[in-house]
């Protein structure tokens, strides 16, 4: 079967939108991986490494589906009327399509930064067979707050000192009602209300990896440092990118992921028989 046959994008009417999914299928699929992807203004940076990490799970006889949340990317939907329950909710959605996708195999949630800590609280209300979380955000003010600092360096860029705001004057805003622009995106008060209320779940805020003793589905959560980028934005790679950067480092932006890919590969594989022999044999 051709390559442009198994990559095949299309949409789905999730929640009152239009959410486009992009799946990189294989003949016999081992397993599944949903991909649930970081922050949209992150997406900018990780999205070429993402789409690596689908392909080679794909080589590895891993079928894998990534999409963009409502409101973001190629789906349908006004950014100021997202927030983090409604990803959320996409992330259940995706999840009741491909149950009827999977054939019995197992699904694995695969989050990357804010996608990792939205699948978690997926995992943990019962979706999914595995957890893969790589750099998971703890909470959702943790995103925020990072998005927070871009504004607040650009205003030192481009603003008189005597019109400048700080963070408390952007939160106040949001908490008001009022929007405020973020690296080009409408944020929302009741973004930064979700953003309050979700954090990790215990154990996986820890990294490391485990078995759930009452259901035996396993999770993993990594941490990414600076070596990871583009996969995960890093300060050398923002310097990189800024011509106004006195010293510009080497920041490879076509990065080769295979060794890093293949240890995560291979744990999918071994889970995935593992989960497949215990429901065979239950």
């Amino acid at each position: 079967m051709a390559k442009s046959e198994l990559e095949k994008g299309r949409y789905l009417d999730l929640g009152g939108e239009r959410v486009y999914t992009l799946s990189f299928g294989v003949e016999a699929p081992i397993a599944w991986v949903l991909l649930c992807g970081p922050f949209p203004t992150d997406r900018l940076y990780s999205l070429a490494a993402w789409v690596k990490w689908a392909r080679f799970l794909a080589s590895r006889d891993v079928a894998a589906v990534r999409f963009d949340y409502g409101g973001t990317g190629e789906s349908t939907g006004r950014f100021p009327d997202m927030d983090f329950d409604r990803w959320r909710r996409d992330i259940d959605g995706m999840c009741d399509w491909l149950a009827g996708q999977t054939n019995g195999r197992p699904l694995f949630l695969h989050g990357l930064g804010m996608g990792g800590l939205l699948a978690e609280k997926a995992f943990a209300a019962g979706r999914g067979d595995g957890l893969l979380m790589w750099s998971p955000a703890l909470n959702g003010l943790e995103i925020l707050k990072q998005g927070l600092m871009i504004r607040l360096s650009m205003d030192m860029l481009l603003c008189r000192a005597a019109d400048r705001k700080s963070a408390n004057d952007y939160i106040q805003d949001l908490k008001s009602g009022r929007p405020v622009q973020i690296d080009g995106y409408p944020w929302s008060g009741a973004l930064w209300t979700s953003g309050e209320r979700l954090s990790l779940d215990q154990p996986y805020a820890s990294p490391g990896e485990g078995v759930e003793k009452e259901t035996g589905r396993p999770w993993r959560h990594a941490v990414l440092d600076d070596r990871m980028s583009p996969l995960v934005k890093s300060q050398s790679m923002l310097r990189a990118m800024n011509p106004r950067a006195a010293l510009v480092p080497s920041a490879p932006l076509n990065r080769d992921f295979r060794g890093f890919f293949e240890p995560h590969a291979a744990w999918i594989l071994e889970n995935a028989r593992e989960l497949s022999n215990a429901k065979r044999h239950a």
